[in-house]
């Protein structure tokens, strides 16, 4: 009897650190301290450019559609989109931003009977120089288009992170030609001399036209020069303010900003960088992209522990049949050259495809096993991007936030946030599932590892199919078997994975699975060749 009775107490000692064990394997999620469901609240805002002031995050988007959230996880839309004259952001819409209209975005072309108002960056400049001599505001950066290269990028203050904005000025100009010209179902006369080069002419600042900048013919080179759409502001690590902008063919620009007045500062002449890329006295300096290669939605940020400036840019098409994928790069300047992990340029040379070159971060992809594809409730991502980034300084959290569409839903699209982390070889790389408020665990045993797993391995072009997941197994001995072949090992959270003789480092991480509505272990990791793989842990089933 007494050896039952000392058997019992072994059984109930060892359920007791068992549940332990588990509970403080799954705390390394800030939510799931009670082991309840995360909860969410979506909301559609396109392009979504996130900002944090105060303990609120907000995303501005295309379409002057934005929403706010306290958690990342449950969002507020607090905008009326182009109804006007009592827009949220812009109050009189027509009236406050006419100076831009004139040139594209309002009931003209591919805009007609509406607007076209995108992708708008929003920041807090200390250093902006109001009108009534105090400083200090907070910026929009907005797009306006008409027709896919005739856009312009304008700008306007508040006092108020949500409005309204008061325009100051339009920036930069795109789609011009050299002389007389109209698109249909328009009336703005495109000559080049309808945009502000001739007023930069006239202070000094251009010479001339640069005849480059037309085609043959007299139409705009959009293969060379961008679209002027798709701004976003960042500070260096001497708080030099910057504009990174541009979409599809021409590729991307920069160029340094006045943070008192918010104007470019132009370059002092044409020419080319070191590396042989582009400096337009106009545009700005060519950081990446061109030659008719789609690229959009440029996003720089600034790592202040690894010293490399990353700039992050989606390919493809935004429609659910576009291929729309995520990239990568990073530069130790500001202004570049810009980089891929195998040490790719991104800045594209004639014949080159875009898909050669850019850490692939995330494309078209479902969790669902072959045998869950009929089930009621997916998970994965069709044609995500147009991403931006924040650090948030106040919990040391870095994330991804980007719009996405979903399998066999069509065009309704909707903001997603993933958690990044810093791989060994400081490339960030992407959580697998949306934030629920996980923190990583430094301090993960080998053993809470070993498992089966689906694998998601995003490659490295552009394609629609949507990748399905494989089956693998993390044994015990370090090794990888099943659908793939190779070995693994763990160093506190950071992951290493080496599959058909490619590496991949990241980190081990535990997330919410809403497959199986539990905590599983999960991997992200990204190969010197810069593909992207995810793995999440299949739980056991009774």
């Amino acid at each position: 009897m007494k050896r039952k009775k000392i058997y019992l107490i072994m059984i109930v000692v060892l359920l007791v650190i068992a549940a332990v064990g588990a509970y403080l394997f799954f705390t390394n999620s800030e939510s799931s301290s009670n082991m309840e469901p995360p909860t969410f609240t979506e909301v559609s805002v396109h392009d979504p450019s996130i900002v944090k002031d105060g303990d609120t995050y907000y995303v501005f988007g295309s379409h002057i559609e934005s929403a706010k959230s306290t958690d990342l996880m449950n969002w507020t839309r607090f905008t009326n989109g182009y109804e006007t004259p009592n827009n949220t952001l812009y109050g009189d819409l027509s009236q406050n931003l006419a100076e831009s209209f004139k040139w594209a975005g309002e009931n003209d072309s591919d805009s007609t009977g509406g607007y076209a108002v995108w992708a708008p960056d929003v920041f807090y400049n200390e250093d902006y120089l109001n009108e009534d001599g105090s400083k200090g505001a907070y910026m929009i950066y907005y797009s306006v288009s008409s027709t896919y290269i005739r856009s312009a990028i304008g700008y306007a203050v508040s006092q108020n992170i949500e409005g309204p904005y008061t325009y100051v000025d339009t920036i930069v100009y795109s789609g011009f030609t050299e002389d007389e010209g109209y698109d249909e179902n328009s009336n703005v006369n495109k000559k080049w001399s309808n945009t502000n080069i001739q007023s930069l002419i006239e202070n000094g600042t251009l010479e001339e036209p640069n005849e480059n900048w037309f085609r043959t013919g007299g139409s705009y080179n959009n293969r060379e020069y961008p679209n002027a759409i798709d701004a976003n502001l960042f500070y260096d690590e001497e708080d030099k303010l910057w504009m990174t902008y541009g979409s599809w063919s021409g590729g991307i620009f920069i160029y340094e900003i006045d943070p008192q007045t918010g104007q470019p500062i132009y370059p002092k002449q044409d020419g080319t960088t070191e590396d042989g890329r582009m400096i337009d006295r106009y545009f700005g300096t060519k950081i990446s992209g061109g030659y008719e290669q789609s690229g959009e939605g440029p996003y720089v940020v600034y790592d202040k522990e690894t010293k490399y400036y990353y700039l992050y840019k989606t390919y493809g098409y935004l429609d659910a049949a576009g291929a729309y994928n995520m990239r990568q790069f990073r530069s130790t300047n500001p202004d570049g050259p810009y980089v891929d992990a195998a040490g790719n340029g991104a800045v594209l040379e004639v014949g080159q495809e875009n898909a050669e070159v850019g850490n692939k971060l995330i494309g078209n992809y479902m969790f669902n096993l072959e045998d869950n594809l009929g089930a009621e409730m997916t998970y994965g991502y069709v044609s995500p991007g147009h991403n931006s980034v924040l650090y948030d300084q106040e919990t040391k959290k870095q994330f991804l936030v980007f719009h996405t569409r979903f399998p066999e839903t069509g065009e309704m699209h909707e903001v997603r946030v993933h958690q990044m982390f810093m791989n060994k070889n400081d490339w960030p790389v992407v959580a697998p599932y949306r934030y629920s408020g996980e923190s990583v665990n430094t301090e993960i045993k080998k053993k809470e590892v070993v498992g089966e797993y689906k694998l998601i391995n995003h490659g490295h072009y552009n394609f629609n199919d949507i990748v399905a997941p494989e089956l693998i197994e993390l044994n015990k001995d370090g090794s990888i078997s099943g659908s793939v072949e190779g070995s693994w090992s763990i160093d506190n959270q950071y992951a290493s994975l080496t599959i058909d003789d490619i590496t991949y480092d990241g980190v081990f991480i535990a997330q919410w699975d809403p497959l199986s509505e539990t905590y599983v272990m999960t991997f992200t990791a990204l190969s010197n060749e810069g593909i992207s793989i995810w793995g999440s842990m299949t739980p056991d089933v009774e």
